[in-house]
């Protein structure tokens, strides 16, 4: 169980998307560190009317948790994946919500079986 104490809140204000994110960061992010500030990543989204944008966020954290720099770009993903790649991936995971349905449809019908005893 991870309690509360182990984590402490940041506030980052993204020039992008124009909002001031809260990010937790575990305290045990600067054990075992030798050099600060230590890059770390985490994706935020901006949408904007019919615009969607993912954005990687890298903030540069020193030894006090504290943020002392940012970086933020729209990812790109044509450049990060191939179609292919996309779709070895998807497939999979399309195929396990397939499963899952079917077996919460059934246990929707046994349940509603049970219920009816």
């Amino acid at each position: 169980m991870v309690n509360n104490q182990s984590f402490i809140e940041r506030t980052f204000r993204c020039n992008i998307c124009n909002k001031t994110h809260i990010v937790k960061l575990n305290k045990s992010l600067i054990e075992g560190r030798t050099k600060f500030p230590f890059p770390y990543v985490f994706l935020h989204d901006k949408i904007h009317e019919n615009n969607y944008d993912e954005l990687l966020t890298i903030l540069y954290i020193d030894k006090n948790l504290q943020i002392r720099h940012s970086e933020v770009q729209v990812m790109d993903y044509d450049s990060i994946f191939s179609k292919e790649q996309v779709v070895a991936m998807m497939k999979p995971l399309l195929e396990e919500i397939d499963i899952l349905r079917t077996e919460l449809e059934s246990l929707k019908t046994q349940l509603i079986s049970l219920k009816k005893k």
